[in-house]
């Protein structure tokens, strides 16, 4: 059964995208694509994600680049941001996961930031 994960790259204008399904037995198939960071590119990666049947998503970002791209993926995706690089890098990486159907409408809006603690 596949399980397709997917790696945001985010950049201030734009985000490189990367989908694998990493329950293949042979070498893994990358699909990559670029999208702008505005609301309608956001919608249409969030689409894409969905078509490609995303399951879990790892996000990086530096500086605040990553907020609006959360706030268009929580509503498919559960979300967990960790904190990496240096203190004070502004490195951080996020994760998402589909939550199962059934869970999803229980699953509450958390704040990006309380993930850090």
């Amino acid at each position: 059964m596949p399980y397709r994960i997917a790696g945001i790259d985010v950049h201030k204008k734009k985000l490189a995208v990367v989908v694998a399904d990493v329950e293949v037995e042979d070498e893994y198939r990358f699909e990559r694509r670029w999208y702008g960071s505005n609301p309608e590119q956001l919608q249409l990666l969030a689409a894409w994600l969905i078509e490609q049947q995303v399951e879990e998503a790892v996000m990086e970002s530096t500086a605040q680049y990553w907020k609006p791209v959360w706030g268009t993926l929580e509503r498919y995706w559960k979300l967990r941001v960790q904190a990496t690089g240096e203190p004070n890098s502004g490195k951080k990486k996020c994760w998402f996961s589909k939550p199962p159907h059934a869970a999803r409408s229980r699953l509450g809006r958390s704040s990006p930031t309380s993930q850090f603690a």
